[in-house]
């Protein structure tokens, strides 16, 4: 399977092709081992289950707890344009991707830091402390997405729902490695030991994807582009929008599924205290999630080569408002792991058909701005829900806020149904 974009590339540009093609099977296996080695690291620094369980100890507020996935998706989605301003023309990619991986584990090594000085800090000021660690965290994590994904369309020219399939399988099984190693952690030592311990194995495990980033085989982009100014690069965007109907119409459908992970950093919390489980769920609850995104993702990339990606949407806003539901009704553990379930398959979807919608709507020239527009504008709807989220349970009940999820979902599936564009590959 082919896209879009690489059929236009093709017919402009046959030799880069060529080139490119001969380069495919090294930078995809490149491009798997250091996706898959860092999902150890994220397994670690989980903003749904471990960071919050950290966060929780060092606070009584819900709402406090919703600014850990709240801090997450506004670093990582709101600097995107920046990461795309940062390669949009640029005939290569591979040494800025490289340099901003490095800032990102200094991101990591502060937070571990920050742990590793719990009990001698003030809970507020570590609190503060952790929170800019973590902001650095995802921030150097969203810069880095809009050059990585536009590296990925230029290199991995077919068959790329196949591939990411591949990504979120092998780094799910290697996620889930490191949440059997969090699952022994968190049940064999006491608070702060067993958090220091996750996140300075996150940290060591972190250094070693950026080798791989440095092997990757890059033949410059034969279309040449002059430098924007940052002002008239922001400046372009409602043209670049106005004259793109299909983005336009994804990026409200993809911006209302967002508002979807309102309740995620909530499920395991709200278990162990309804249903007086040991704080083990945690790593159990993350077991699920990741292993769900490794298989799943074989799915959503099978689906999205043949029928397109529209239908992954769909089925994902009608597994939010599954989400909701069993929160709600009486099934005891059982519905909160499917609850795990249907979070990794959401992530799974957000993590394949973004990029890959991406890829078929924008012009081949233009993917990391794009991709930085698309991030940018769904950022504040990705802060602002899993704060809203703490605010309904501060105010009213866990019950509201899954409510609400469910509502959510169901507006979701109405938009993916009516409005996402229905584009497949050739």
């Amino acid at each position: 399977m082919i896209g879009t974009d690489i059929k236009k590339l093709q017919a402009e540009y046959p030799e880069y092709i060529e080139k490119v093609g001969k380069n495919y099977w090294w930078n995809f296996v490149m491009l798997v081992l250091d996706s898959s080695i860092y999902s150890f690291s994220v397994a670690t620094l989980s903003q749904d289950t471990i960071v919050p369980y950290f966060v929780d100890q060092l606070t009584n507020f819900n709402w406090i707890i919703g600014l850990v996935p709240a801090i997450y998706y506004l670093g990582y989605f709101l600097p995107q344009l920046i990461g795309a301003y940062i390669v949009n023309g640029k005939q290569e990619r591979k040494w800025v991707i490289f340099k901003i991986a490095m800032a990102e584990r200094v991101g990591i090594l502060a937070i571990a830091i920050v742990a590793q000085f719990y009990g001698v800090l003030s809970d507020n000021l570590t609190l503060g402390l952790f929170f800019v660690a973590f902001m650095l965290y995802s921030v150097t994590n969203g810069m880095l997405s809009p050059g990585y994904a536009d590296f990925i369309s230029k290199n991995i020219i077919r068959n790329r729902g196949f591939f990411f399939g591949i990504v979120n399988g092998v780094g799910g099984l290697i996620g889930f490695g490191a949440s059997l190693v969090a699952r022994h952690l968190l049940d064999t030592y006491s608070f702060p030991e067993n958090i220091r311990a996750l996140f300075w194995i996150g940290l060591l495990t972190s250094v070693i994807s950026p080798i791989f980033i440095a092997l990757f085989r890059e033949i410059p982009f034969p279309k040449k582009q002059q430098a924007e100014p940052l002002l008239d690069f922001v400046k372009a965007i409602p043209a670049f929008i106005h004259r793109t109907p299909n983005f336009r119409n994804f990026m409200i459908s993809r911006a209302f599924l967002g508002l979807g992970v309102i309740g995620n950093s909530f499920y395991a919390l709200y278990a162990i205290d309804f249903l007086s489980l040991e704080v083990g769920i945690l790593a159990t609850f993350t077991m699920i999630i990741l292993l769900t995104r490794s298989f799943i993702g074989f799915v959503w990339g099978w689906l999205g080569d043949r029928f397109g990606y529209r239908i992954i949407y769909i089925i994902v806003s009608i597994m939010v408002i599954a989400m909701g539901g069993l929160a709600i009704l009486p099934f005891g553990v059982i519905g909160f792991y499917v609850i795990a379930f249907c979070i990794g398959s959401v992530y799974a979807a957000i993590a394949i058909a973004d990029s890959n919608m991406v890829f078929e709507i924008a012009p081949a020239a233009e993917t990391s701005r794009f991709i930085g527009i698309l991030n940018t504008f769904v950022a504040p709807v990705m802060m602002l829900a899993p704060l809203l989220g703490g605010v309904l349970v501060d105010i009213f009940s866990h019950r509201v806020l899954f409510i609400t999820v469910i509502v959510i979902g169901v507006i979701s599936t109405l938009l993916a149904v009516r409005l996402m564009p229905n584009l497949k590959q050739v």
